[in-house]
């Protein structure tokens, strides 16, 4: 194998690997943030990423035995996911697996269940605190910093339905970030298995005489 081979042969090894480990990280931090996104959606992403894993080690020991087929099953595979998720991805389907914050809040509010939202969010009521004096409900202690409502000046103003909404927004765009990281590493990765299946077929002819 020559010296382009060989740091082809690294490079595919080294990114498999840091391919691996942002799928397992990815795992990790939805197992630890199940409320950002749906629950149907976590199960195909939690699947996605475990075939990452599968494949990028297997991609890894493909490298290491120079094995001409299990590098190419690695390679097709790699490239089908990448096409599913660069789909997935950009269809506007994804959208819907973002919690809804307007819709939670409603329901949070319907069944008299504001506080946990309230505190964690620092934010108060529907639309602002006047949600609880419009209806001559007493604004919860909830409401305010630390559940010091002695200060005016401790109330949150800010209502929980544009504040949550714009919270799962955020860890939705991060969430889309991650995915175009792996995309693109699926991508590299597919060429570096290409490349080292054309070098592994030529070595082996080679052999043959």
């Amino acid at each position: 194998m020559g010296c382009a081979a060989t740091t082809v042969k690294i490079s595919s090894i080294i990114l498999n690997l840091i391919m691996a480990i942002f799928a397992i990280c990815a795992i990790i931090w939805i197992s630890f943030n199940p409320d950002y996104i749906q629950e149907q959606l976590a199960i195909i992403v939690y699947i996605a990423c475990s075939l990452i894993v599968f494949f990028a080690f297997l991609g890894c020991f493909a490298a290491v035995r120079e094995s001409m087929c299990l590098m190419a099953t690695c390679a097709v595979f790699l490239l089908l996911l990448a096409i599913l998720q660069i789909v997935f991805t950009s269809n506007d389907i994804s959208e819907g697996g973002m919690r809804n914050g307007f819709s939670i809040v409603n329901e949070a509010w319907e069944s008299n269940s504001m506080d946990e939202i309230q505190i964690e969010h620092e934010c108060c009521g529907k639309t602002s605190a006047n949600d609880y004096v419009v209806l001559s409900k007493p604004i919860p202690i909830s409401c305010y910093v630390d559940q010091d409502y002695t200060k005016v000046s401790n109330l949150f103003t800010e209502g929980c339905s544009s504040k949550l909404q714009t919270y799962y927004e955020d860890e939705w765009w991060h969430c889309s970030i991650i995915s175009w990281i792996l995309i693109a590493f699926e991508l590299l990765a597919f060429l570096l298995a290409v490349f080292l299946v054309i070098n592994f077929r030529n070595t082996q002819r080679r052999m043959r005489f």
